[in-house]
């Protein structure tokens, strides 16, 4: 399996696939029709250095800059003041890649040959699919939704009415992409220019590499950060997508597999490969908080670690739970019912020991309130850190402090 880092290379046609499938249909129908051809991947996260210089900081003590992050400044100087260090700074503009990449679909390295054209090597092809949300509607209402303003020096990159893309009717559309010594991207490339304005800290670019006995293809998709979805308070229907055929394929996979196998274990099997991926976005989520690749942390206790290396601190936590009968198979699911907690922090909010208020507060049970100690030697003395309790997680915790409290007469009357 891929590290949980910065960037990374597949090659497995099977795991590319099954990538490909939460973001575009269109994608993956095309790569299962074209079942001859080889294809390589690759994936980023998109970091601060990464991020276009028209939307974020070059120098300290400039938060306002940093308009393609999906937090507030008030949000970034509490991060400073939690993490010690200052927010991040870089003047790098391209979208660094790889020198792996270039080596395995055969594109010259920058540092030796740059800038240069890659359509001079192979066709470049938007996903139409793919870029449904990085478009002047969205992230004027993430701007409004984070009250980010954009500043007087940068209001001449930041014409709305020019920054629509030019896409054609087809499922594909053809641009022009250079790679300069830095990575990936430059202003004379005019749609991919325009759509790093809808481009966030925390977003995954992906480009996936085709070469067949005709000619090589190199496809651009985008995918937002599970933050983003939280933000304007709306599903991702790409991935609510993905999760119904995942099941459909998977529950064909093992029954075709052994016929040994019940209903219910059937079911137990299917359940862990789609808990996977729904924990993997739960970790995509924090790590678009913070100001390390890799790096997540608990929003209760603060314990931060990277997460390929130490993923065993943490655990998926559902706010309603997995197995409650009141739980729709979407809400099993719903990245908003969900929050990647320290391992301590789950053992008490799994068992409804701790739930949050309407103040984004954590509450206590008697059994533990009173003994300060504890809670000190937990690490949930501290505030919790509020940006992820949007408006859908909050309503997910009322159902969680219902049932915190209905526990908690019975835990008194014993």
């Amino acid at each position: 399996m891929p590290r949980y880092e910065d960037s990374f290379i597949l090659e497995d046609r099977d795991q590319i696939i099954d990538f490909i499938a939460k973001i575009s249909s269109d994608m993956y129908d095309y790569m299962v029709s074209h079942a001859n051809s080889t294809f390589i991947l690759f994936y980023k996260y998109l970091t601060h250095s990464d991020l276009a210089t028209f939307g974020k900081a070059t120098k300290v003590n400039a938060h306002q800059n940093n308009l393609l992050y999906y937090i507030d400044e008030s949000e970034m100087r509490d991060i400073e003041l939690k993490t010690g260090k200052p927010f991040q700074t870089a003047h790098q503009s391209c979208i660094g890649l790889k020198e792996s990449f270039y080596t395995k679909v055969g594109l010259p390295n920058p540092r030796k040959r740059s800038p240069y054209l890659i359509n001079d090597f192979m066709n470049v092809k938007l996903v139409n699919q793919s870029i449904e949300y990085f478009s002047p509607k969205y992230t004027k209402l993430v701007f409004n939704k984070l009250n980010k303003v954009i500043g007087r020096r940068k209001r001449s990159s930041w014409k709305f009415d020019d920054l629509n893309l030019s896409v054609n009717e087809e499922l594909f559309t053809s641009i022009p992409l250079h790679v300069a010594v830095h990575g990936l991207g430059m202003e004379q490339d005019k749609e991919f220019h325009k759509l790093r304005h809808h481009m966030f800290k925390g977003d995954t670019l992906i480009l996936l590499f085709e070469k067949d006995n005709n000619e090589n293809n190199l496809f651009v998709l985008l995918e937002k950060n599970p933050i983003f979805f939280s933000i304007i308070n709306q599903t991702n229907k790409a991935y609510e997508n993905y999760q119904r055929q995942t099941r459909l394929r998977l529950i064909q996979r093992v029954t075709t597999r052994t016929n040994a196998l019940n209903q219910t274990q059937i079911d137990d099997e299917v359940t862990r490969q789609q808990q996977s991926a729904w924990r993997k976005m739960l970790a995509n989520e924090m790590m678009g908080y913070t100001q390390v690749p890799d790096q997540v942390f608990c929003p209760f206790t603060y314990i931060t670690a990277n997460f390929s290396e130490l993923s065993a601190l943490f655990v998926a936590s559902h706010i309603k739970g997995f197995s409650d009968p009141n739980t729709t198979g979407e809400e099993k699911y719903d990245i908003n019912n969900g929050i990647l907690l320290s391992v301590s922090a789950d053992a008490l909010f799994d068992k409804h020991l701790i739930t949050i208020n309407d103040n984004k507060e954590l509450i206590f049970s008697f059994l533990l309130d009173s003994d300060i100690k504890l809670k000190a030697q937990l690490l949930l003395m501290q505030p919790i850190f509020k940006p992820i309790l949007n408006e859908k997680r909050m309503e997910y915790l009322k159902y969680h402090r219902h049932i915190f409290e209905e526990l908690e007469q019975k835990r008194k009357s014993v």
